[in-house]
């Protein structure tokens, strides 16, 4: 018998009861919901595949490629980082079929993929084998590292590929900061993430939610005020903190050279596996016009020798113009006490370039690459993985790089052969695609073919570029502004000033190149005002314009100067 003030203990049919009740309250809540869930599936609205990836590519439902009728065509959701294409979904009889992988550069910025190398790759392949339907497939993704590229490489294997290129190594370390809190999430946690991201009631809401008023702020840090990426990648640059995200940490830096190593060999591994040739592209950079992003003492530099360094190094600012041979004394001097600076590199190198001595300086600049505590350009220990892997899986290894920087007067590029840090001018591409199309030959990928006379090559390459309209230069020029600001350059914008003639016609170049031109002739006109030996390097940058089926530009350039 119970104690009075017990309470009766409820029966376990009652219990069961209750419990089934509860559920069946908690279903009668959900039904309306499931009802419309099911309506808008049934309806074709809401899809999330119609709306942008909030998860930046690393959603395994958002594929990149989606079949419409006899069709595949670029995923809307992967639409604001991978150029719109769209190919067969069966396969030409005696088709070669090719996809290029990679960042920004296979994308084509600050251009579009139709004067990126994959372009140029298909109508080399097109003028060469005539007989045989060619498609190259641009999957460059703007911002894309190398573990994103992976699971896209797999992907494709599916479409009966004749050939994957891979060019990537650029966006590795700007990945790792942008997206580390989505590489690491937990497991479960992300496979829940992406199931409701499933649902088309959530996608609906996301782009209510877009929809609605944002703060102004938003806009301008490039996302579209949901968290999910605008048509630009908000990379962590974008924000006021974004450099101070960036410090100078080795084991970090050796923890994502690794991952890059590890995710190329699988894409390598795999294409293996299905048996489809691949090949790899050694990028390259700007060295000889593009400073550092962001430089920092060496760790454990005490305070002393560090006011010693920075007493030597604004003492060789100061003499830079008057006395160059001092100012690269007082450099040294301070490179003695802490040579990891990036910004000291570079102020060496250019020094020792505008001096006359390239061999000595080209060291330097690539130091000043490689010690950038915010690495954008693919960086020496990066470079050293993908050969040796190159080697390792006897995969062929195009050195666009090296190609490049065979063009290049002392074997330095600079805003002569790059619009920017990395993305390489319009005959850069061009260069790199004649580059891939020889290597498939030798490795006997695609059998031998008649040559393509230099004349119809240019003929069609200028016959292609005229096609593209009138807007779409002037609209690569605002892109390189855009990303101008994004990499916050005015604060090194002192550094980016051509010093010696060279550098000023690299400059005339490079806005040759962007369209440019009255700026382009008054930065020309300066560099042969103070060497008016430049002419021939002035006409040999006129011949690869006609090379590259940019007549008009060359002719201009030769009349300016005869």
């Amino acid at each position: 018998m119970g104690t009075p003030n017990s309470i009766p203990e409820r029966p376990a049919a009652g219990r069961t009861r209750h419990r089934i009740f509860a559920v069946a309250a908690c279903l009668a809540g959900l039904l309306p919901l499931l009802l419309l869930e099911l309506g808008l599936r049934w309806f074709e609205v809401g899809r999330a595949s119609d709306q942008p990836d909030p998860f930046a590519g690393f959603n395994r439902h958002f594929p990149v490629f989606e079949r419409q009728g006899e069709t595949y065509r670029t995923a809307r959701a992967r639409e604001p980082f991978l150029a719109p294409q769209a190919f067969p979904a069966t396969k030409p009889r005696g088709g070669f079929r090719v996809f290029c992988f990679g960042g920004s550069t296979v994308y084509g910025h600050p251009y579009l993929g139709d004067t990126a190398f994959p372009k140029w790759l298909e109508l080399e392949l097109a003028a060469t084998l005539p007989d045989r339907p060619c498609q190259v497939i641009n999957c460059g993704g703007i911002s894309y590292a190398s573990y994103r590229i992976a699971p896209m490489v797999r992907e494709v294997l599916r479409h009966e590929p004749d050939l994957i290129v891979i060019a990537t190594g650029h966006n590795e370390f700007l990945e790792d900061r942008t997206y580390h809190d989505l590489k690491v999430r937990f497991a479960p946690w992300a496979w829940l993430q992406s199931q409701a991201q499933r649902l088309r009631l959530v996608t609906l809401a996301r782009q209510w939610l877009r929809a609605a008023p944002r703060p102004t702020a938003a806009a301008e840090e490039g996302t579209d005020g949901s968290g999910s990426l605008g048509p630009v990648v908000n990379a962590r640059l974008d924000n006021a903190s974004g450099y101070a995200s960036y410090h100078r940490d080795e084991a970090w830096r050796e923890s994502v050279v690794a991952q890059y190593d590890e995710s190329v060999r699988a894409m390598v591994a795999d294409c293996q596996a299905a048996r489809v040739p691949v090949v790899l592209v050694r990028l390259g950079s700007n060295l000889r016009d593009c400073p550092p992003f962001k430089s920092e003492h060496r760790r454990g530099l005490a305070p002393e020798p560090e006011a010693d360094w920075q007493a030597a190094f604004d003492l060789a600012t100061g003499a830079e113009r008057a006395d160059p041979a001092r100012s690269l004394q007082l450099y040294r001097e301070a490179a003695a006490i802490d040579g990891e600076h990036a910004l000291l590199n570079y102020r060496l190198g250019r020094l020792l370039d505008r001096l006359g001595r390239p061999t000595e300086a080209l060291p330097f600049l690539e130091r000043a690459k490689d010690e950038d505590i915010c690495p954008l350009r693919l960086i020496t220990p990066v470079d050293r993985a993908l050969t040796r892997l190159a080697a390792d899986t006897g995969t062929p290894l195009v050195d666009a790089a090296g190609l490049i920087a065979a063009r290049s007067p002392d074997r330095i590029p600079g805003n002569d052969w790059y619009l920017d840090h990395v993305h390489p001018t319009i005959r850069g591409h061009q260069l790199i695609a004649r580059a891939v199309a020889d290597t498939l030959r030798e490795r006997r990928v695609l059998p031998p073919a008649a040559a393509w006379p230099e004349e119809r090559r240019q003929a069609a390459y200028a016959q292609h570029l005229a096609a593209l309209g009138d807007s779409y230069f002037p609209d690569g020029e605002r892109r390189v502004a855009w990303l101008d600001k994004w990499a916050q350059r005015q604060r090194l914008a002192e550094e980016t000033k051509p010093n010696d003639a060279r550098g000023w016609a690299r400059l005339g170049f490079r806005r040759l190149d962007l369209g440019q031109e009255e700026s382009a002739w008054a930065a020309i006109d300066e560099a042969l005002r103070q060497d008016p030996t430049l002419r021939p390097l002035i006409r040999q940058h006129a011949e690869e314009l006609s090379a590259g089926g940019l007549e008009s530009r060359a002719a201009a350039l030769r009349q300016h100067v005869p």
